[in-house]
């Protein structure tokens, strides 16, 4: 009975992602005629996009953002290619819903590389989802660059075709907030962590309890909790007995809502309230609680770097905001680096396109993009602070929005 009941399940399972991929083929754009090495065709890129499912909450309005930045790209004159002339060609994207599941992530990649014949990969976003799409642009020999996926062992695994742009990176996440805290006065002598179970974050409190520690902060507490944890009363006793100068939360922005609030309602003390994931979507849950609470954000508009402009039309016309969608800047500059190095190659070349990515150094909007010899990049984060209800960048100070309020009045 256990074995029909498991070959019943396989069946009902290959059946749901046979109808999946038929319905996202319906929907999907017009097949490409793409055509390497061309000067006339447009340069295809076929991506995924988690529209549904666990992570759709993640990625509200990509599929727009992603037809506008084609147009915006299209409008300045296309991708410029140097064996053409510097000729411009336009960029076309082929687009599915992997509906958050690897497996048809997987399926959707490679109809991409046999039936949509398209010249490059971007994306896909998660780790989840980073993990089992590689190979089959390591089978095909197409170069992709992916989004958020951010856990670096997904890239030691000797591929010869795989990069990524999430932002930040775990070992520059806190960065620029530990500088920042060298700089203020009075200077904290203590920290605490809180971390939320998962494998994200528990790397960020890896690297930065060491970091505090080598910086003279010493680490009085590292206290997990559960993403359903709902309960913090005695995780909050823990912190009040240690009396840390600062609460560094390494939590998605969900799972800690209620860790937030049961701060305020508790009265904990401190000179800051760092958390590494200070997001519109919290905001929007807590409220004022967030007020005076310092945190990381990937870029801000008012940060003028390199393609700031185009970037700013895009989310403008499609009705995002980085604080509110937090995710963008990393599928926007999978886009922006795959242009840059097809533009370095001079030619729509898979060959030559994987050459000009390996170990190369990229711009965008928050700095530059620099490749390990893994495909890993080297992006940090901006630290901010809610002032006034407002997101403030407050450092680095070179493109700081305002002054830290130190310590932070709000908890003391």
């Amino acid at each position: 009975m256990t074995g029909t009941t498991t070959k019943r399940g396989q069946q009902w399972r290959a059946a749901r992602v046979a109808v999946a991929l038929a319905a996202v083929a319906w929907l999907a754009s017009t097949p490409a005629d793409a055509k390497l090495g061309s000067c006339t065709d447009p340069v295809v890129f076929g991506t995924t996009i988690s529209e549904t499912g666990l992570f759709s909450t993640l990625t509200g309005n990509w599929r727009k953002m992603t037809e506008i930045f084609a147009d915006e790209i299209n409008k300045a004159g296309g991708i410029k290619l140097s064996s053409c002339g510097d000729k411009g060609v336009p960029v076309k994207f082929v687009v599915y819903d992997d509906q958050s599941v690897p497996a048809t992530a997987v399926q959707l990649y490679e109809r991409m590389a046999s039936v949509d014949q398209v010249d490059f990969f971007v994306g896909p976003d998660w780790s989840s989802i980073g993990g089992p799409v590689p190979p089959v642009a390591e089978r095909h020999g197409i170069p992709i660059v992916m989004g958020n996926v951010a856990t670096p062992s997904l890239y030691q695994r000797g591929y010869k075709w795989v990069w990524g742009t999430p932002a930040p990176a775990v070992p520059r996440w806190s960065e620029r907030y530990f500088d920042m805290l060298a700089h203020v006065d009075p200077k904290p002598k203590t920290i605490m962590f809180l971390t939320h179970d998962n494998p994200v974050m528990k790397a960020i409190t890896a690297v930065w309890s060491k970091k505090a520690a080598a910086q003279g902060i010493k680490v009085v507490g590292e206290e997990m909790f559960s993403a359903d944890l709902k309960d913090f009363t005695a995780l909050i006793a823990k912190v009040r007995a240690a009396k840390p100068d600062i609460v560094y939360i390494s939590s998605f922005d969900n799972p800690s809502v209620p860790l937030v609030q049961q701060l305020r309602q508790f009265k904990v003390r401190a000179m800051d309230v760092h958390h590494a994931m200070l997001t519109g979507a919290l905001k929007k849950q807590v409220g004022k609680d967030l007020e005076g609470m310092t945190g990381e954000l990937t870029w801000f508009p008012s940060v003028k770097g390199p393609y700031a402009d185009l970037y700013e039309r895009v989310m403008d016309r499609t009705g995002i905001t980085m604080f509110d969608s937090i995710w963008t800047l990393a599928r926007l500059n999978s886009y922006l680096v795959m242009i840059q190095a097809i533009e370095k190659a001079g030619a729509v070349d898979r060959e030559k396109v994987q050459k000009a990515l390996y170990k190369g150094t990229f711009k965008s909007p928050a700095g530059d993009i620099v490749f390990d010899e893994h495909g890993f990049p080297d992006t940090g984060a901006f630290t901010i602070q809610m002032q006034n209800d407002k997101v403030e960048v407050v450092w680095p100070p070179d493109v700081a929005t305002a002054k830290p309020i130190w310590p932070s009045p709000t908890w003391q």
